[in-house]
């Protein structure tokens, strides 16, 4: 960024130069930006995904409660209207698009194993049957 005229005098009683300054911006934490919109990978259970669940997720004013729809999947993408970035001196704001990824269990256990084999044998068909070329 260049801010003319707040330099030092190239000379004593010369007029002064710019003052050049350069900028890092750290990506976010959680949030990656686009335009005015953001978008957020968030992680959800299993059960949350599959019986639907309210649940608080962060926005750049504040916790606000998200309602995760039932049988949700991985990757779904839900759209928080207004929930963006503002445009500097306006109202109006971009909007936040809620990724979900859903979490399953990395534990090993005879139960964690039972459960996930009820709901293999409860998936509907070939989940990878429209794959084809």
């Amino acid at each position: 960024m260049r801010i003319a005229g707040q330099g030092q005098s190239a000379a004593p009683g010369g007029p002064r130069g710019d003052l050049l300054l350069l900028i890092h911006v750290r990506p976010h934490p959680f949030f990656r930006r686009e335009g005015r919109d953001l978008h957020l990978h968030l992680p959800i259970t299993a059960g949350e995904a599959y019986k639907g669940a309210r649940i608080r997720i962060p926005t750049p004013d504040g916790f606000v409660t998200l309602k995760v729809p039932a049988h949700t999947q991985s990757g779904q993408v839900l759209r928080l209207k207004s929930k963006g970035v503002p445009k500097r001196g306006e109202s109006d704001a971009g909007d936040l698009y809620v990724r979900f990824d859903v979490r399953l269990p990395t534990s090993e256990s005879a139960d964690v194993r039972e459960a996930i084999d009820t709901l293999e044998s409860a998936t509907d068909g070939d989940v990878r049957a429209a794959l084809t070329l």
